[in-house]
């Protein structure tokens, strides 16, 4: 936790390397050989408990417990506070304090976690109480308690432990343990957004030598850099006064990481010119030690600087200097950066042909010295030139596939963004649209991934330009059949081998998801996947819950049109939409509580996709009404229609379906019974005496017995009728241990 704000060069990493027993167990759990990591651990335990090593025997009493939770053991995981406790006894017994205390963190982990506080209470009790009165080891142990506490999300407890860490390390004298714990208490603050008392706790640990007191306004810097909007100057102005700590302490490296991190942080907002002036003044720094291997990288910050700033002439000069500088330390990562960006520059500004000429030079070298991600970032350069050149070059897509595949081996994520996305550009160009929108659609998850809203707008530009280009496109030419599923291009057929055996995921989760999935029904193995693609239901569907919230009903129905109609577009698949309403049928179902004005418009929504359902019948649309009173944690359990159901509702913890019902004729129900019977025949005794007494009869030429048109015997009406329960039980029991508790449906 105090390592958050140090600057980079002074982090210290916490995970220390392991030996003996640990190494040896750590490996064959690298290897997914779990079964054979607990034996060793198990055999170890025998073998220390045979010589009477009771340090030995802590050790592998550890792993093997360590083991078994990774294997998802109930027993292990629901006794694990136990047998970690032994293991610190074992520990103690040896005086070993220090492994002791580590132990009972992770007890005190595992309470904190499952969201047992009393029990995380004794446990943080246990280990105050074995320093307790110790000035020097408490303050210390308190910090490590409290970075316990903030990984578990616990911050007020964290708080409290730091505050006392600083009064015990001011008590004491120790300045070093103060600044650490005051850095620690503004990580505590910065992570809670409470940037003045952040700076207040740094601008108190400003002491020390220099290098100690630019670290410090590293961490100011820090602070100001999150606050954003006008923090970031104050932020380029704190890390101005480390730079001149480091000047006044000597530390030439120091000074340079400063220059360094100002320059990216300008970078980052957008601050090309004064980005450039810190690279120079980085470079003058890096130059006076002669190390080239650094200058080289000072160089390409410097050409990242000047491609932010539109100075493509400077950039390509830099880029020249650092391939050279790179290639004299013989740095290969470096010099195929720089020969990646001159490649990249001479494209922009149009000179194809050496474009190509210095990505061929480069994939050369990459391949001579064996350098997987330069080799893939010359083939991305050296396939947009040749498309540049030839937009149906292909062997421009080849070489852009290639550098897929290896930025896929690598899982480098920047890699893939330019990989999908020059395919993307290139598929479009070519008229492949659904080629193209594969990989834009994977660019698009990048951009998201990494919240690039400038890149995500500009795909989501080119993939309507794309549309609009092919379709005038296809006015021409016929749609020709997809590149990559032909399998023209490197792609590899079939399914890849995953170097996962088994499964990381926790058992416990996997019942949950397990149970949550068989509500659905049972999963279907589909042995022909081409030959069943169309019998197949859609594994996505397109919610549209406008209905459930404030809308206007026309707006509502306008954008519902938009949406039917950019799904019977030819190139989107048929997936179904599945519209949700409230309240529309309420008193069709039995439901005495009528719904808002709001709610009631929806019906105007049933009308709108009734129509559609009869005029584009190719996109398939599910229409879902809810009582008024369901919560929007209610909803989600009855999105469960039957196959072949288009409309359902939800009331009174019922599923409704329309269905045609019967009813009296509204012609004949006011006619008397007398004058539809033929001739008098079903009239009674009484009734026709009466009437022989009362009527006068007269001859007519013709006698009426009553409508005889065939539609008067066809009378229907639709009614909502309850079929089934509305819900079912999706999660059959709770989640184990050490897996929290989620909300049961």
């Amino acid at each position: 936790m105090a390592e958050t704000l140090k600057l980079p060069s002074a982090q210290v990493s916490k995970v220390q390397p392991k030996e003996g027993l640990w190494k040896e167990v750590d490996a064959k759990l690298a290897n997914e050989a779990s079964d054979e990591a607990y034996d060793v651990a198990t055999a170890a335990l025998a073998k220390a408990q045979q010589a009477g090593d009771k340090k030995a025997q802590a050790l592998a009493s550890y792993l093997a417990v360590h083991v078994k939770v990774l294997q998802e053991d109930r027993k292990a995981i629901e006794s694990l506070p136990k047998s970690l406790r032994e293991v610190a006894a074992l520990y103690g017994e040896v005086g070993d304090k220090r492994e002791q205390e580590d132990v009972m963190k992770d007890i005190l982990e595992f309470h904190l976690a499952n969201g047992q506080r009393e029990e995380a209470a004794k446990v943080e009790q246990e280990i105050r109480d074995q320093v307790k009165g110790n000035q020097k080891e408490e303050p210390p142990c308190l910090l490590r308690l409290a970075a316990v506490f903030y990984s578990m999300s616990a911050m007020e407890g964290a708080r409290t432990l730091v505050e006392e860490a600083v009064a015990g390390f001011g008590a004491s004298g120790d300045k070093a343990g103060s600044v650490t714990a005051l850095r620690s208490m503004a990580t505590l603050y910065l992570s809670q957004q409470k940037f003045d008392e952040a700076l207040q706790a740094l601008e108190k640990a400003v002491q020390g030598t220099g290098t100690e007191k630019a670290s410090i306004q590293y961490g100011i810097s820090q602070v100001y850099a999150a606050m954003g909007g006008k923090g970031v100057s104050s932020a380029v102005d704190a890390l101005k006064k480390a730079r001149a700590f480091m000047k006044e302490d000597g530390n030439k490296d120091g000074e340079l990481e400063v220059l360094q991190i100002m320059s990216e942080l300008m970078l980052s907002k957008q601050q090309g010119s004064d980005a450039v002036a810190t690279g120079q003044e980085a470079l003058a720094v890096v130059q006076a030690t002669g190390d080239q291997s650094k200058e080289a990288a000072a160089l390409l910050r410097l050409v990242g600087a000047c491609l932010s700033s539109q100075n493509d002439g400077e950039a390509l000069k830099y880029a020249e200097q650092a391939e050279e500088k790179a290639r004299a330390a013989d740095d290969i990562e470096k010099e195929a950066q720089a020969s990646y960006n001159i490649a990249e520059i001479m494209l922009r500004r149009g000179d194809k042909t050496g474009s190509i000429r210095r990505s061929k030079e480069q994939l050369q070298r990459c391949r001579e010295k064996q350098h997987s991600a330069g080799q893939a970032s010359a083939m991305v350069v050296l396939g947009q030139a040749l498309l540049a050149e030839n937009p149906m070059s292909a062997e421009g897509m080849r070489y852009l596939q290639a550098a897929l595949g290896l930025y896929k081996d690598s899982d480098d994520f920047v890699g893939l963004h330019s990989a999908h996305f020059a395919l993307a550009n290139g598929y479009f160009t070519r008229g492949d649209l659904e080629d193209g929108l594969a990989h834009a659609r994977e660019v698009l998850s990048c951009c998201r991934r990494s919240g690039d809203k400038v890149n995500e707008e500009l795909v989501k530009n080119n993939i309507e330009r794309a549309r609009q280009l092919t379709a005038q496109m296809r006015m021409s030419s016929a749609k020709r059949p997809s590149v990559e599923n032909a399998g023209i291009l490197l792609s590899p057929a079939g399914p890849q081998a995953c170097h996962m055996k088994h499964s990381r995921v926790p058992g416990s989760l996997l019942d949950v998801v397990a149970s949550g999935r068989n509500y659905w029904g049972t999963p279907r193995t589909v042995v022909d996947a081409a030959a069943e693609a169309d019998e197949r239901p859609p594994a996505q569907c397109v919610v549209f819950s406008t209905a459930l919230s404030d809308n206007s009903p026309t707006q509502m129905c306008l954008e519902f049109m938009d949406l039917v109609g950019a799904m019977a577009k030819g190139d989107v698949p048929k997936i179904p939409i599945i519209v949700q309403t409230r309240g529309v049928f309420g008193r069709l179902c039995g439901n005495m509580a009528t719904g808002t004005m709001t709610d009631v418009a929806g019906v105007t929504l049933w009308g709108l996709l009734r129509t559609m359902r009869v005029e584009i019948p190719k996109v398939p649309i599910l229409a879902l009404d809810f009582a008024p009173g369901m919560t929007t944690a209610q909803i989600p359990r009855q999105l469960k229609p039957p196959m072949g159901v288009a409309e359902t509702s939800y009331y009174n913890k019922s599923r409704w379906e329309p269905q045609l019902a019967e009813v009296p004729s509204l012609l004949r129900r006011d006619l008397k019974k007398d004058s539809v019977s033929a001739l008098g025949a079903l009239v009674t005794d009484e009734r026709k005496a009466k009437a022989e007494a009362n009527t006068k009869f007269s001859r007519k030429a013709f006698s009426w017995t009553g409508p005889s048109v065939k539609m008067d015997y066809c009378w229907y009406r639709q009614e909502w009728r309850a079929v089934g329960p509305a819900e079912g039980q999706i999660i059959a029991r709770d989640p184990m241990i050490p897996v929290r508790s989620l909300r049961q449906y």
